[in-house]
């Protein structure tokens, strides 16, 4: 998938999160999607002779639901197009700082280069300090890993902004600033490529504008070199220089002046001396220590710039990704649901169809398998229809019993070795709120009990989701499932 596919994928991903109430796209426009975005994505695999992938058809689908908010709303399609990367910005700035270097003052009063305050000694330095600063960087994304957000100087130069109307209201400004923020996040490896890029260039042809210009100038001008300093006396200035210049002044051949030249330069006592032997060893230090190194990082930042755009990671393993797909897949996801000591009631496992709809999409087949009864636990793999090929498995209990490793979690650990997809512990918690109705310390046994739960859980690396499946708001538990899958899918 390439950036362009990613960032559509992206901007649909935030309309149809936000357009609950289906304004901005309707159910049949999401379903005309979803039946062209299906078959012409396997009528072009067809013709590859490749299998059709689920990024793909993802892409398709949100090229298709972006042309239709486009007709409708022509504001949101040029709102989307303006965050978007510029590519004459990756010339212009390179270009300025050539022309800023060559166009930079050199050269002090009456045609004196001050070999202290040169230009290129300071370029110098701050590269130095760059290249520090690039060797803590990557030591820390080694120690930490990757995952760091563009900063402001990329958000700002690379437009990832939503240049929407900040009086524009509803689910389409809602959409967009939830897709600004989604899209920073989600692109800050690619920014930061194109930062990267962009940025050394354009130091290495501002050394070379400052190069250039200093011999450009030397041609039609004499310029003296010598210095001065109020505390550096000649032993530290030869120190300083020679730090910087000595190794490329032997490369050159081109004689490094000892102290006693040092001193015989500075301005006090005499009219220094031709400049031309200090620019050729500023020059040639410059093109080692500044152009060549920058110009080679720019290489390595665009071919990594160019491999992310080409295959942009875009995981797909999120709930808005799993129910998009419902549509796309062959065969309905599959979800059992695997009671212990415990038959829930119809209304509950109307809530649980309900997640499971949340989840996967209306493509879902689930199942409750037969109830394991208390002490049966060996018994739980032959009573779980289907466990081996389940999209999801969830191990359902009531917040009622109390949770024993010699029974729960036995059923737990044979679960397990069953499924080949994700378990979940779900814990109904809605006939042990019923009895608890009224009664003075609820709240305590609640938290009591959930504890005990949350221990039996943590001891097979897994985490209880507790749930009311009687109530007809489950926004909260369905939160705690999509939190829970994605870490029970990281596991896996």
């Amino acid at each position: 998938m390439n950036e362009a596919g990613a960032k559509k994928i992206s901007f649909i991903r935030a309309v149809e999160s936000t357009d609950s109430g289906h304004k901005l796209l309707s159910a049949e426009d999401r379903g005309y999607a979803e039946r062209i975005a299906a078959e012409q994505t396997r009528w072009q695999a067809a013709e590859q002779a490749e299998r059709p992938s689920s990024a793909a058809y993802l892409a398709r689908r949100a090229e298709l639901l972006t042309d239709k908010l486009a007709q409708r709303h022509p504001k949101a399609l040029r709102a989307f197009e303006a965050m978007r990367w510029w590519p004459w910005i990756g010339v212009l700035l390179p270009l300025l700082a050539l022309v800023l270097g060559a166009a930079a003052e050199h050269i002090a009063d009456r045609q004196r280069v001050n070999i202290l305050a040169f230009p290129l000694l300071g370029l110098l330095l701050w590269n130095l300090a760059v290249y520090l600063m690039l060797a803590a960087s990557v030591a820390r994304t080694l120690v930490r890993g990757t995952g760091r957000r563009a900063g402001w100087l990329q958000e700002q130069i690379f437009g990832v902004r939503a240049r929407f109307s900040p009086d524009a209201a509803g689910p389409l400004a809602a959409a967009f600033g939830r897709f600004a923020l989604d899209w920073t996040q989600r692109s800050s490896p690619l920014l930061a490529a194109r930062a990267a890029r962009v940025l050394h260039l354009a130091a290495a042809l501002l050394a070379l504008g400052v190069i250039a210009g200093l011999y450009l100038r030397g041609l039609v001008l004499e310029y003296r070199a010598g210095w001065d300093s109020t505390f550096l006396d000649a032993n530290a200035v030869h120190s300083l220089l020679a730090f910087f210049l000595q190794p490329v002044a032997r490369l050159v051949g081109v004689p490094f002046p000892g102290v006693a030249e040092i001193a015989a330069l500075r301005w006090s006592a005499g009219e220094g001396e031709n400049a031309a032997r200090w620019i050729h060893m500023y020059a040639a230090t410059a093109m080692l220590w500044v152009v060549v190194p920058r110009l080679g990082l720019a290489a390595i930042a665009a071919w990594r710039e160019r491999r992310i755009a080409a295959d942009f990671p875009l995981a797909l393993d999120d709930p808005y990704f799993r129910r998009v797909l419902s549509a796309w897949r062959e065969v309905p996801a599959r979800v059992r649901v695997a009671p212990y000591a415990y038959t829930p009631a119809d209304a509950a496992s109307e809530g649980l169809r309900r997640l499971a709809r949340h989840l996967f999409g209306d493509r879902v087949d689930l199942k409750f398998s037969r109830t394991t009864d208390y002490g049966e636990e060996d018994s739980t793999v032959s009573g779980v229809d289907g466990a081996a090929g389940t999209d999801l498995l969830i191990a359902l209990f009531n917040l009622g019993s109390t949770p024993e490793t010699e029974n729960h979690g036995v059923f737990l650990d044979r679960l397990e070795s069953a499924a080949e997809g994700p378990v979940i512990v779900l814990v109904d918690e809605s006939s042990f709120r019923r009895r608890l109705a009224g009664q003075a310390g609820s709240d305590a046994r609640l938290a009591e009990r959930r504890r005990a739960w949350n221990g039996l859980a943590g001891t097979r690396g897994l985490g209880a989701v507790y749930a009311d499946l009687e109530s007809a708001d489950l926004a909260v538990v369905e939160r705690e499932f999509e939190l829970q899958l994605s870490r029970a899918s990281g596991r896996n």
